[in-house]
């Protein structure tokens, strides 16, 4: 058992910038996608008065990139904006929030890690991917098709 203060210190010790890796792919032209990666952290926010763990994410891709492109065929016609060089950056986004229970008389680790593994998954960052919105050579915003492929996130600390 732990007393709610030692958990409070033990999770800001233990769960502050655990890295991870998002494998994403993103539209180049007509059946043609490209690889790429992002690169993030998470941190844990204990509050304890509403007795609440609120997962905080940083994350910044790898630039991504693509030239105005026209696929014309007989049945169809596909027309890929340009999108200038540019990043996808979140600085301290709240991905989750938990409420823990109190007395703490159970695994608070796995507690933790099992909260960390629902907020940062495939589906969570591919719904996170897809309120992003990347801006096209004119200002206007352009799908790239993102597509997440793998999160890995990395508890060897």
């Amino acid at each position: 058992m732990v007393d709610e203060f030692e958990f409070f210190r033990k999770v800001r010790a233990y769960y502050c910038n655990v890295p991870f890796l998002i494998q994403f792919t993103y539209r180049m032209s007509h059946k043609v996608d490209k690889a790429s990666a992002a690169h993030g952290t998470f941190s844990c926010r204990v509050n304890p008065h509403t007795q609440i763990v609120e997962y905080m994410l940083d994350l910044k891709s790898d630039p991504i990139s693509r030239p105005f492109s026209e696929q014309s065929s007989f049945l169809f016609s596909n027309v890929y904006e340009e999108i200038p060089v540019q990043c996808i950056e979140l600085r301290s986004y709240p991905i989750l929030s938990l409420r823990y229970p109190v007395p703490i008389d159970y695994d608070w680790q796995a507690f933790i890690k099992n909260g960390a593994e629902t907020a940062i998954n495939q589906q969570s960052v591919q719904l996170l991917f897809k309120k992003w919105e990347l801006i096209g050579k004119t200002g206007q915003a352009v799908d790239a098709k993102l597509k997440v492929e793998r999160v890995l996130l990395n508890w060897q600390l």
